[in-house]
Order: structure tokens, then C-alpha cells, then sequence
């Protein structure tokens, strides 16, 4: 039986790799604004990355924006054996929350920052 950690195991590294480039690219000054995002976090473009790449793969996906405690960007994908959430939690990368985000120094993705949750087995649902 496969392991939910194994889903998408040959596309984590490019999900970390883009994830690395949108945290790299993200420029708060020392008030945490952005040119672009204000105050805002990277989620949204974090997820429609790797929502790009799951596409580009043949995967059925969307980002979905949620708002239960804090405001954050996750992907849905689905596969043959079930709907998938992948993410990497923001707490990862930034610390805030709603829509005012900092920017945690020097991160570094590996998989292991990768998050993959089964949500159900029915891929028609």
C-alpha cells in the first residue's frame, strides 16, 4: 500500500526548488513591506507554483484560499487513488497571521517542509 508521504514523491524536489525561489525573491524591508504583496505573505504564490508544476505533470489541481484561524493558500490535486492536499505551512517561512506576514530569515526548503494529506480516497469526489 503506498504511503501518503510517497504521493507525488518524484516532484517534491521541484516543489521545493520553486518554493525556494519565491521565498528568495521575496523582499520585506525592515517595516515588512513588500513592493508587491504590502504586508502580505508568500502562500498564494507558493501554492500556484506547485500547482503549475502538478498541472504541467498531468495532475487535476487548483489552489484553494482558506480562511479557518488564518488566511493561507494550499493546493488540491487529484490522482487515481484519491484528492490530495499538498502544501508547505506557512509557519515554515513566515510568522503573522490574516494578511499581515513577516518573512522568517534564512530558510531553506528540503521535502521535508513538503506536506502531502490524503483527504479521501475517491478521486471523483
Amino acid at each position: 500500500m503506498r504511503r501518503e508521504d510517497d504521493t507525488f514523491a518524484d516532484l517534491k524536489p521541484l516543489f521545493v526548488q520553486a518554493a525556494q525561489k519565491e521565498y528568495d525573491d521575496w523582499a520585506q524591508d525592515e517595516d515588512g513591506m513588500d513592493e508587491v504583496l504590502g504586508t502580505g505573505g508568500i502562500c498564494q504564490d507558493i501554492a500556484e507554483k506547485i500547482a503549475s508544476i502538478l498541472s504541467q505533470h498531468g495532475f487535476d489541481c487548483t489552489t484553494v484560499s482558506q480562511q479557518i484561524g488564518e488566511q493561507h493558500v494550499y493546493v488540491i490535486a487529484k490522482t487515481e487513488d484519491g484528492v490530495y492536499e499538498v502544501d508547505i505551512p506557512p509557519y515554515v517561512y513566515e510568522t503573522g497571521g490574516g494578511y499581515n506576514w513577516r518573512k522568517i530569515p534564512n530558510v531553506k526548503f528540503d521535502e521535508s517542509c513538503i506536506s502531502v494529506n490524503r483527504l479521501s480516497s475517491d478521486p471523483e469526489e
